[in-house]
């Protein structure tokens, strides 16, 4: 089940989890943007500024204001799963069978979570 996969821990930061196909592209976000932050408030948790990133991202495109409730623990995962995780690689082609365009990252989105009962609005949650 989905939950069963993780959850707001900050893990994606771990080598073993950022390096990852899926996860392509996240790297710079964790190092260029999200870094200096920490750098500088260092009190707040990965996972709470992780959150806060994705909530005020949502809101500069045009997306209702996230509130935001503080104090996640940063997590390392406890046991590696193997790469990649259950989930296809993050950059494109996307070769999934029903793909109709595998050059469609929305496609691909919808193809990855969906059969895990999640919707647009989960996705972008």
């Amino acid at each position: 089940a989905w939950p069963d996969a993780g959850g707001a821990t900050g893990s994606i930061r771990t080598d073993h989890e950022i390096n990852a196909a899926p996860n392509a592209g996240l790297k710079k976000a964790i190092t260029a943007y999200l870094k200096p932050i920490k750098d500088q408030v260092p009190e707040i948790s990965w996972a709470d500024l992780i959150q806060l990133g994705g909530a005020v991202s949502v809101e500069a495109m045009g997306g209702p204001s996230i509130p935001m409730k503080y104090g996640r623990v940063d997590g390392e995962p406890k046991e590696l799963q193997a790469v990649p995780f259950g989930l296809p690689g993050a950059m494109p082609p996307f070769d999934q069978p029903g793909v109709r365009d595998p050059h469609d990252p929305a496609e691909h989105l919808r193809y990855v979570f969906y059969k895990y009962g999640m919707d647009d609005k989960d996705i972008v949650a």
